[in-house]
């Protein structure tokens, strides 16, 4: 029966070191085309660079229509190659998961097979801890066979420390990779993201060259006056926001506070509205919920917050179109979007464009809010 039992041990071990597990090693690094990867990277990044210092330089030309759109062409140049490298390292990425979880699939098979080997060795060893040694002795044909079983059994023990190395060391290999795999994934979650923002900057910034091109009909003068314009109606918002208008009294939502108009260095009969929160915040999340109600019954809307961010960010340092331009018709009532405080406002003197004074009202509202209501008749 013990002879039986020892052969036992000995064919486990020997099958053991056949398949390989002591001789386990790691796995080389991924170096698929990585070589052409970095060429391309670094080119890619060479022409990032060129087109930023052009962009940089561009901020201190004279304004002009040639020079406004060659400067979005650029951006719009560099954002594509934003895109660009940001997706071949999404590829590389991709990749590199793939081959980690091929490792990481393979290890833990490896993994597996050890514990299972020294779960039989553990097993064995405790069985033989129940074999007294003078019936070791006796159990054996002779003085020289016992000797063979006890340098068998040192060759076991030793054997058996190696297994419990290359056990932990594998259970090691195995948490490395799979921490590597999740980070890897993680890393991939956020390229993801930046970009799908780089893609919604680039159709920014191309909504931006054809609103400049079709506004100004690709002529230097329609150009001159829409900066002239925008720049006026900025400045003339910040006065009123400021405080000096005329108080006209407590008003209430829905309540009839004016009429659209053309007032000011206005390209057209419309209305300006815009929601001041500390600054100037998008009224659309405001009008959606209710909090605020529309100021024209019927409107159109003709330029969204934010829109053109570019070319405003570009020009008057803002992220895109500060309120929300919209139309009904000339002399249409504009209503109060929430109780507050009424007070007129308006330029100090005309403008050149259209040689009319910018009127509007500003309500104060109870909880801090502001709106604005500019261009009325």
């Amino acid at each position: 029966m013990l002879k039986k039992a020892a052969t036992t041990i000995f064919a486990v071990l020997l099958l053991t070191a056949s398949t390989g597990v002591f001789a386990h090693g790691g796995y080389e690094g991924i170096n698929k085309n990585s070589g052409g990867l970095i060429d391309q990277l670094n080119a890619n990044l060479k022409k990032q660079d060129d087109l930023r210092k052009k962009i940089a330089n561009a901020q201190a030309q004279e304004k002009s229509l040639s020079a406004e759109i060659s400067n979005l062409n650029n951006q719009i140049a560099l954002t594509q190659l934003e895109i660009e490298e940001t997706e071949a390292r999404l590829n590389q990425l991709s990749g590199d998961i793939d081959e980690v979880t091929i490792k990481l699939t393979k290890t833990k098979e490896d993994l597996d097979f050890t514990q299972n080997v020294a779960n039989l060795r553990i097993r064995a060893i405790y069985k033989q801890s129940y074999v007294n040694p003078i019936d070791n002795f006796l159990g054996t044909d002779g003085f020289n066979q016992f000797l063979v079983r006890q340098k068998y059994t040192e060759v076991i023990r030793t054997q058996d420390l190696e297994l419990l190395d290359e056990l932990e060391n594998l259970k090691k290999e195995y948490a490395d990779q799979k921490q590597t795999l999740e980070d890897s994934k993680n890393k991939e979650e956020t390229l993801k993201a930046e970009l799908e923002k780089k893609r919604t900057s680039l159709a920014s910034q191309e909504n931006s060259k054809q609103y400049l091109l079709g506004v100004t009909k690709n002529n230097e003068k329609e150009y001159q006056k829409l900066l002239s314009q925008v720049q006026n109606e900025i400045a003339a918002i910040a006065r009123a926001l400021g405080g000096g208008g005329v108080r006209l009294g407590p008003v209430r939502r829905g309540e009839v506070i004016a009429f659209q108009g053309n007032t000011g260095c206005s390209t057209g009969s419309h209305l300006h509205f815009g929601l001041y929160i500390g600054g100037a915040v998008n009224p659309k999340p405001y009008l959606d919920s209710g909090a605020l109600g529309w100021p024209l019954r019927h409107p159109t809307v003709t330029q969204w917050y934010g829109a053109n961010y570019w070319w405003y960010m570009n020009n008057f340092g803002m992220p895109g179109h500060n309120g929300i331009d919209m139309v009904e018709y000339h002399g249409a009532p504009i209503l109060a979007a929430r109780d507050g405080t009424a007070y007129l406002s308006s330029d100090g003197s005309p403008c050149w464009l259209t040689g009319t004074i910018g009127k509007g009202i500003v309500i104060h509202h109870d909880n801090g809010w502001k709106t604005i209501y500019w261009h009325i008749q």
